[in-house]
């Protein structure tokens, strides 16, 4: 990498030194350094091109210090043989040469200790043969010569320890840097199960308790509860979310999914909001967007989430549009998602720092409106960690483009896509909820018998397949965090033997009530 950063400079210099030769001794020596060079370029090109880093152990050292040597060897024996046989003029550029060539040697200290030890014994070794064959030093300017250049030497000596101690010092400082970021996020990721449950709790709660006797005042108390507790809850989330993308946790689920069902029921979630605002919310889908994309449907709908709220969030009036298209006319060059408002916009300076966690547009918008300066952050990982990008288009008092291009291909409608949406009657159905937080058991509890469902709880992993081989439910509600045993290991026999002998223990016998098929299901359930 060096060696290519250097390649303009180096070979300005090696045409320099061969106009200086042809003009001092001729065409003949011009040539010959020419040709050495070529030589010595065409193997360093032609290293850099099949050069691949090992995943095991070290280069050759041959292969690491080969090429900086005998580039070394050549410059020194150049400058070596200008400064015996040349004019004045040509004796002080040989010099500065080969004190280049130390620089040069110097620079590699805090990258390769072997290149470093390549390079510097050429010039080195050429200055003292320089002070002791030229034919006019006597003995005394000879020692002379060879004291500074052992002074030179002890300089060097002192430039490279100190050069080194500092790049190791920023080496473990960035290291450190690393490691704390690092655990920083995985810590966060691991806890998104612990932070997520009291809060699920109080949300759960507060959602049971609106449904009992309240009188006014204490149905606002209640909304102020769930109003702050959604709000800390996305907080949250956004954290969270950053935490688990920066550790590497955050995993793509992809599968079919419907876009336009996807953006239609996003649309009717801040609707609401917008009409409050009296801002218009419109969608607007190009004809030519594939029905169903292979994705990941919840990242592509937080993407528009935080697009759609970050353009109501700054726009007082006018319109927010949220518009589809393909990236290009072929189906699987993916889509594009826009969303565009007639906000108060953003400058150059603010546009280039949009996309930095913890930031926001200037100090005054956290005050004015809010938020944590996530969301931009985590739609622009979540863009790249499907393969697309995300950019911005503003200007102050005019308003915001925003543009999401995703590499989604078109996919087919899943077999079991249902004509229709129609609610299911759950009435008398038998749901088992495994879950080892009774706060969790309680609202799920609430949440379920409210919809006429007959509800049995289970602590634990093996509480819950004890309990399915000789009970009959049709669902089972499983954590997937749980000690001993969670809801991914957990394996449980057919309920009563009946069917298959093996099969997931969130997945009791299916039954179909007033002509639909209702699936059991495993995963997060409470979460």
């Amino acid at each position: 990498m060096m060696s290519r950063r250097s390649r303009v400079a180096r070979l300005a210099v090696t045409a320099l030194v061969g106009g200086l030769l042809t003009f001092h001794f001729g065409a003949g020596p011009a040539l010959a350094w020419g040709a050495v060079n070529l030589v010595l370029e065409g193997w360093l090109v032609y290293l850099q091109m099949v050069f691949e880093p090992r995943q095991t152990g070290r280069t050759p050292l041959a292969l690491r210090v080969g090429p900086p040597a005998c580039f070394t060897l050549a410059w020194s024996i150049m400058a070596g043989l200008s400064a015996v046989h040349g004019p004045i003029a040509m004796k002080f550029a040989a010099v500065l040469i080969l004190f280049g060539l130390v620089v040069e040697g110097l620079k590699y200290a805090t990258v390769s200790w072997a290149a470093m030890l390549a390079i510097l014994p050429g010039p080195f070794g050429a200055l003292i043969l320089v002070g002791l064959v030229a034919k006019r030093f006597t003995v005394w300017d000879k020692a002379v010569v060879l004291v500074t250049i052992a002074g030179l030497i002890g300089y060097a000596i002192d430039a490279v320890r100190v050069m080194r101690k500092s790049a190791q010092a920023l080496e473990r400082a960035e290291a450190e840097a690393l490691d704390a970021s690092r655990a920083k996020s995985a810590f966060l990721a691991m806890m998104s199960h612990e932070l997520r449950t009291p809060m699920n709790g109080v949300l759960g709660m507060a959602h049971a308790l609106r449904a009992t006797d309240l009188d006014a005042r204490q149905g606002g108390y209640l909304e102020m509860i769930e109003q702050s507790g959604h709000g800390l809850m996305t907080i949250l989330n956004d954290i969270l979310d950053l935490s688990k993308v920066e550790a590497g946790k955050l995993a793509l689920d992809v599968a079919p999914f419907d876009i336009r069902k996807s953006v239609s029921q996003i649309r009717l979630v801040w609707r609401e909001t917008a009409l409050l605002k009296g801002v218009e919310l419109a969608v607007e889908i190009d004809p030519a967007t594939p029905a169903w994309l292979a994705g990941d449907d919840i990242r592509v709908r937080q993407i528009l989430r935080n697009l759609i709220s970050n353009a109501l969030k700054f726009t007082d009036a006018g319109r927010v549009v949220i518009r589809v298209a393909p990236c290009g006319r072929e189906a699987g060059e993916g889509i594009t998602l826009s969303v565009s408002d007639t906000g108060v916009g953003m400058d150059a300076a603010q546009v280039d720092q949009l996309f930095t966690p913890f930031v926001q547009g200037d100090r005054t918008i956290t005050r004015r409106f809010g938020g944590t300066g996530l969301g931009l952050a985590i739609c622009r990982r979540l863009a790249e960690q499907m393969g697309g990008e995300i950019g911005v288009e503003s200007t102050p008092g005019q308003g915001s483009i925003f543009t999401a291009r995703l590499p989604l291909a078109a996919a087919t409608a899943p077999d079991d896509v249902l004509d229709g949406d129609v609610a299911a009657d759950l009435t008398g159905a038998r749901v088992l909820v495994v879950d080892d937080n009774t706060i969790n058991q309680t609202v799920a509890r609430a949440i379920l018998e409210a919809a006429e469902v007959q509800v049995a709880t289970a602590a634990s992993g093996h509480t819950a397949l004890a309990r399915l081989r000789v009970e009959d439910f049709d669902v089972v509600l499983m954590d997937v965090h749980m000690p001993v045993m969670d809801g991914v290991r957990g394996r449980a026999p057919h309920p009563r033997g009946r069917g298959r002998p093996d099969r997931p223990a969130g997945g009791g016998p299916d039954r179909r009530r007033h002509g639909r098929r209702r699936r059991a299901s495993d995963g997060p359930g409470l979460r």
